[in-house]
């Protein structure tokens, strides 16, 4: 059995074997298979199957993959609007976000930190409700940009090295734009040997139980 990081590169595979003439079922017999934890329905499928044959996706398919896969109930985009891939996201592992919880060193420092910081604003706020809200914003928002500049170089260096497609799907990016960075070791922080190139979809997907 093939083994796929993602459920979108199963679904992508499966269609590319069957050139487009999909049995719900056995699609959904190899998801299971392969991802026991995932929540897959039918409305993750027909959000795929809107985005190969109308959507985002069309690119990477070929015209008689699409016209197989849009023969039968006509596809409409409300059929599966374009939130769903949230959904999908959200539907398909449980969330394990950053480092475990369980870790006692990290949750100890982090809570003596998070407490310090949590005094300061409201001392610096007093009554203010506004400033307060404020300054947690300000607060949050550069330490978000701290670790977007650690990326951005990252990013630039993998991509000039020469990868230019999913890690996890094949899909090949036209520029680095909206491509996303993405941690395969989760206990660990940004470097060249620790991250890869991920498209929004697969790095959502993994980001459900990888981080």
């Amino acid at each position: 059995m093939d083994t796929y990081r993602t459920i979108k590169a199963l679904v992508f595979d499966y269609i590319h074997r069957c050139k487009g003439q999909v049995d719900y079922e056995t699609l959904t017999g190899e998801v299971k298979n392969n991802f026991p934890q995932s929540k897959w329905k039918k409305t993750h499928w027909s959000w795929y199957r809107y985005q190969i044959v109308q959507g985002r996706f069309k690119k990477f398919f070929s015209e008689e993959e699409r016209a197989n896969l849009s023969q039968g109930r006509k596809i409409h985009k409300t059929d599966a609007a374009e939130p769903m891939s949230q959904k999908i996201a959200a539907d398909t592992l449980p969330v394990t976000r950053g480092p475990a919880p369980k870790d006692p060193v990290v949750k100890r420092i982090g809570d003596n930190v998070l407490n310090h910081v949590r005094f300061v604003v409201s001392l610096a706020a007093g009554q203010d409700v506004d400033l307060k809200f404020k300054l947690n914003r300000w607060v949050f928002s550069r330490l978000l940009q701290d670790e977007i500049r650690i990326k951005r170089p990252i990013k630039r260096k993998l991509w000039d090295s020469g990868v230019q497609v999913c890690q996890a799907c094949g899909q090949a990016f036209g520029s680095l734009k909206g491509v996303e960075i993405h941690r395969k070791n989760t206990d660990l922080g940004y470097s060249l040997e620790n991250c890869e190139l991920l498209c929004r979809e697969c790095h959502q997907e993994l980001g459900r139980h990888s981080g």
